[in-house]
């Protein structure tokens, strides 16, 4: 019999499985057999630019379908692997790793690489960008009379007030000379330009996907989203025996506010005596405060650990909150995973979680507790899962938190 800890993870995995490019790939063109045939015409050069967290899956996936005669990979540090990062190289691709969340110099240095190259193609080419989350601070190249450093003053500013991606991407595009589909402004009028793009946005708009380099101006199609993830952990935790419940799929509340709604759930869940799982995604704001380490996923769990203070210990619960890519805010962990004896081994250890909670400092007191999820960049980009699960009433699972 598994544990709750084995269940939650396992579904966390399948939710990200399920938003991976390979899978995702499968659906989409065999629902786009008209399209792919289009794509496969011998009288274009196919250029692509893939762009964001889930780039370097994402070019891999597309050229099992396609034949790519160039192509650049733009994303994030540490998501490419060592040998194609040292070489740069990969057959026909140009790989490049810049920062994220906030830009830095190789942002810049290779967008105006990748630019010099998409400023080459003509009537004779047809460019495919791919697009997932993340590409607004790997890809970007200042208006004039702005500089990079004014753009990572002002992404700085703008993430710490934990503000709605939608309002943080509004102020970014005024700063920049590609977002907003200023990139394709740039390129040959001649030039078709086609865009497929894994969404990590709530609603799915095109315009704050990676904030919106090929849009408007391109034919454009998403290809993924939280949805599909979503599903594929209700059947999983089915087939697991678990009653699942799913609150959202498109939650944007705060970190605070979602520890509220989530501790909730379990107390309420407690009336029922079977097996329960409480599934919800979304991207949660959470505004910083002090200088510590942690990201939003970290502090909605911390918050649900300093909640469950006050409940009882009658029956095994666990909770996960996790982004999907693999990192959660500036930090090397997915997100964390705590239960009912997290609290008590924080106090065993001398932490006081609300003062770090006060400082945003979740990582570390997660960390003393082996409360965080390690999983590395997981290839994909579709915002967060968060997990809720409760043992039936006088269950033997072992409670290990």
């Amino acid at each position: 019999m598994s544990t709750l800890r084995e269940d939650i993870e396992a579904l966390f995995i399948e939710g990200v499985r399920a938003a991976t490019p390979k899978y995702l790939s499968l659906a989409f063109w065999n629902q786009h057999s008209d399209l792919k045939r289009i794509l496969n015409s011998p009288d274009k050069k196919t250029y692509v630019f893939a762009l964001g967290k889930a780039a370097y899956v994402m070019a891999l996936s597309f050229q099992e379908y396609f034949s790519v005669d160039a192509g650049f990979i733009l994303t994030k540090y540490n998501h490419l692997p060592e040998e194609i990062k040292t070489k740069g190289l990969m057959g026909v691709w140009k790989c490049r790793e810049a920062s994220h969340p906030i830009p830095d110099t190789n942002s810049e240095l290779y967008s105006r690489e990748v630019l010099q190259d998409l400023s080459s193609l003509d009537k004779n080419h047809q460019l495919v960008v791919l697009l997932s989350g993340g590409g607004s601070s790997l890809f970007e190249i200042p208006e004039l009379g702005f500089t990079i450093d004014d753009i990572v003053q002002l992404n700085q500013n703008l993430l710490k007030q934990g503000l709605p991606i939608h309002e943080i991407n509004a102020e970014r595009k005024k700063y920049s000379a590609v977002k907003s589909g200023k990139l394709l402004k740039l390129l040959n009028p001649n030039l078709k330009v086609y865009t497929f793009a894994i969404s990590d946005v709530l609603g799915d708009d095109p315009s704050i996907i990676a904030s919106g380099p090929s849009y408007p101006g391109s034919e454009y199609y998403i290809m993924g989203n939280l949805s599909a993830s979503l599903a594929a952990m209700e059947k999983k935790a089915k087939t697991l025996d678990y009653e699942v419940k799913v609150i959202s799929d498109s939650w944007d509340y705060s970190s605070e506010y979602t520890a509220e709604r989530m501790f909730s759930e379990l107390l309420n869940a407690k009336k029922n005596d079977k097996k329960q799982a409480i599934l919800l995604g979304g991207e949660m704001v959470c505004p910083v405060f002090g200088n510590g380490k942690g990201g939003r996923n970290q502090e909605t769990a911390l918050r649900m650990v300093i909640l469950s203070e006050s409940l009882d210990i009658e029956r095994d619960w666990m909770f996960l909150s996790c982004g999907t890519d693999g990192t959660d805010g500036p930090t090397d962990a997915a997100g964390a995973i705590v239960g009912p004896k997290t609290l008590e081994q924080m106090k065993e250890k001398g932490w006081d979680a609300v003062t770090e909670l006060k400082k945003s400092n979740s990582y570390p007191i997660l960390k003393d507790t082996n409360s965080l999820l390690f999983t590395g960049a997981t290839g994909t980009n579709v915002n967060d899962l968060l997990i809720l699960l409760l043992a039936e009433r006088n269950s033997k699972f072992p409670i290990l938190s």
